[in-house]
């Protein structure tokens, strides 16, 4: 019996300690108004080269996890992002700020990552080479 309750302590207490993973992506878009009248835009997407990957404490939210990871590393990331839309005339003002997509399963962060990387005549994509990783 004794055995027993202290077996189930055990995996009470690996379970508890157990990692979550997460999943990331940084993205920003940018609108260049081309005919107002005809509501014709072109949009410009700034994102990171790949979905990253994040092990975290169970529990916790993955997005709130990915911002305290995020921040020692902001000035980096805003340079990456700002530098490659200085290249676009729809990116006016610099980025003072960049949150990241965060997801706690896999096959949801590639579908919305590839989603965002899909390219159309109304959008053009560009990737953030030199994006820092978590």
């Amino acid at each position: 019996m004794i055995r027993g309750l202290i077996l189930c302590l055990i995996m009470l207490s690996a379970a508890a300690a157990r990692a979550q993973d997460c999943y990331y992506y940084w993205v920003h878009q940018c609108i260049e108004v081309v005919d107002a009248s005809q509501r014709q835009l072109k949009q410009f997407v700034l994102i990171s080269p790949a979905v990253n990957y994040l092990s975290v404490d169970e529990g916790s939210q993955c997005s709130a996890a990915v911002s305290r990871q995020q921040a020692p590393l902001t000035p980096q990331l805003l340079a990456a992002f700002n530098d490659a839309a200085s290249r676009i005339d729809a990116c006016e003002a610099p980025l003072t700020e960049l949150s990241a997509r965060a997801f706690d399963k896999p096959h949801k962060a590639t579908w919305h990552y590839n989603r965002s990387r899909k390219a159309s005549p109304q959008k053009v994509v560009i990737t953030v080479e030199n994006a820092p990783i978590l």
